[in-house]
């Protein structure tokens, strides 16, 4: 197989938007590790906070979604 710069400049497009999805959910994992340490929790703070990064989860899957859709339609071999 020989090198093809779209092709790996589309996987790593993939890729990249995984890592992403992977470290936004980490932060916030992160986040309330700490506020559960620290006992600052009201409820209200842990909702918005993992709210805002589920919807930014949710735009970067889709995202990723349809730039792998193109990937397998682009490069499939049927």
């Amino acid at each position: 197989m020989h090198s093809d710069p779209q092709r790996l400049e589309d996987i790593s497009s993939i890729r990249d938007a995984m890592r992403q999805i992977s470290l936004e959910a980490q932060a916030v994992v992160d986040l309330l590790d700490m506020r559960i340490e620290d006992e600052r929790l009201d409820g209200r703070t842990e909702a918005v906070d993992v709210r805002t990064v589920l919807e930014l989860i949710q735009n970067l899957s889709l995202d990723a979604s349809e730039k792998l859709d193109a990937y397998q339609q682009r490069y499939s071999d049927s």
